[in-house]
């Protein structure tokens, strides 16, 4: 038979090792669920930072108003996206204008100024700080009027911005074609303008252009628009906020009423245009010795278009002038019927100006809407002077990160 062997003997030493591995295997579970607990509580703390926590952080604070680190970065991104499609939009230019060496160049140089601010996002964040404070003061404003903005007033200028019109299609207008002298118009406005300043238009609004559809197809539109600003990290409520700020301000200037006087001084003009201050300080010497005014605008105005009628320049008022000649434009509007004055230098050469007739006439509706436009930012700069408006000094940390597009 098989010897059977005798069942080993546990020991008491056995048993305590035993007992320690035990308690080293519990205790390094214990670590490790410890370690994963803190590492999970980083990374939750982490992603609840960043999503609830840092938005909320105030940016700015206009009054008892606060512009959250959320809204500020939203409205940059918005700000990026726009100024891209303005960049595409100049690039499409340069090939309509590749034959014009001077309009080129005006475009050129606009494109230089986009790329540029994409380059440098503190440019754009103090832009967007200061329309977010122009936005907050217009919104406190109109709370105080009694103006609100309807959800369904933003919905529809959405669609209409699509094309899509529920309650009936417009008569279309002409698409223009772009002007060269637009756009050299533009350049040297910008090249004049370092910092940002509001205008009487609103900002670009960052819609595609659309032909009349139906319901079905703009609803897959918005949602294609809808992802195109997600790459961007726009979320639709920060679009939303952007275009009910355009509303409220097309509101507030619908009820704003400066008082302007439709009435104003006018001055009926006429010119001669001389390109050398020579020559027409001998013109004025002709007229001072009694040439008829016609004869002299025959003999020396350069100016095609006014020659053959004495060089009339039609009714002008006091800011006409002064834009037209500067301060210079004051001493000639001040001039007594008939009397000449000159040569007064302007960038289009030397003038000598005469005063025909002077009255009290309603201004063209264009300069109504300009100086109440004016005055509209004349408000505007004051509610800003006496509102109480904080910034944070670590403002530029609070701007976004890049984009998945490279911005």
């Amino acid at each position: 038979m098989t010897k059977q062997r005798a069942p080993q003997r546990i020991s008491k030493k056995h048993l305590a090792r035993a007992e320690r591995e035990r308690i080293q295997v519990r205790w390094l579970l214990g670590v490790i669920i410890a370690i994963a607990v803190v590492a999970i509580g980083i990374l939750g703390y982490g992603w609840i930072d960043s999503v609830y926590i840092q938005p909320k952080k105030t940016v700015v604070t206009v009054n008892e108003d606060t512009i959250t680190q959320g809204e500020f970065q939203g409205r940059i991104r918005i700000h990026q996206r726009e100024l891209l499609g303005q960049l595409n939009s100049y690039m499409q230019m340069e090939q309509l204008f590749a034959s014009d060496p001077q309009t080129l160049a005006s475009i050129q140089e606009l494109q230089n100024q986009i790329r540029t601010q994409l380059a440098y996002p503190e440019l754009i964040g103090q832009e967007v700080i200061y329309s977010m404070i122009r936005e907050t003061l217009i919104r406190q404003e109109a709370e105080k009027m009694g103006i609100r903005v309807l959800p369904e007033e933003i919905e529809r200028r959405i669609q209409h911005s699509f094309g899509f019109y529920p309650e009936g299609t417009p008569t279309p207008f002409p698409t223009p074609t772009p002007d060269a002298t637009r756009v050299a118009a533009i350049a040297a406005a910008s090249e004049s303008t370092p910092e940002p300043s509001p205008t009487s238009t609103l900002p670009q609004t960052p819609f595609p252009t659309a032909t009349p559809y139906v319901l079905e197809a703009y609803e897959v539109d918005y949602e294609q628009f809808l992802d195109s600003l997600s790459d961007f990290g726009i979320s639709e409520s920060d679009f939303f906020i952007y275009i009910e700020a355009q509303l409220l301000e097309e509101k507030v200037r619908e009820q704003f009423d400066p008082e302007i006087d439709r009435m104003a001084e006018h001055v009926l003009l006429q010119h001669i245009l001389i390109f050398d201050e020579e020559i027409a300080q001998e013109a004025l010497e002709q007229l001072e010795s009694g040439d008829a005014w016609a004869d002299i605008v025959l003999e020396y105005s350069e100016d095609q278009n006014s020659r053959e009628s004495s060089g009339d320049l039609g009714w002008k008022t006091l800011d006409d002038m002064v834009r037209f000649l500067g301060q210079m434009g004051l001493a000639a509007f001040s001039a007594q019927v008939d009397e000449v004055v000159g040569p007064i230098e302007s960038q289009y050469g030397w003038h000598l100006l005469r005063i025909v007739d002077r009255q009290d006439r309603e201004i063209l509706e264009t300069a109504y809407q300009e100086a109440v436009d004016n005055a509209f930012e004349t408000w505007i700069d004051d509610l800003t002077t006496e509102a109480e408006i904080t910034v944070v000094d670590d403002w530029q940390d609070h701007l976004p990160l890049s984009g998945p597009l490279g911005i």
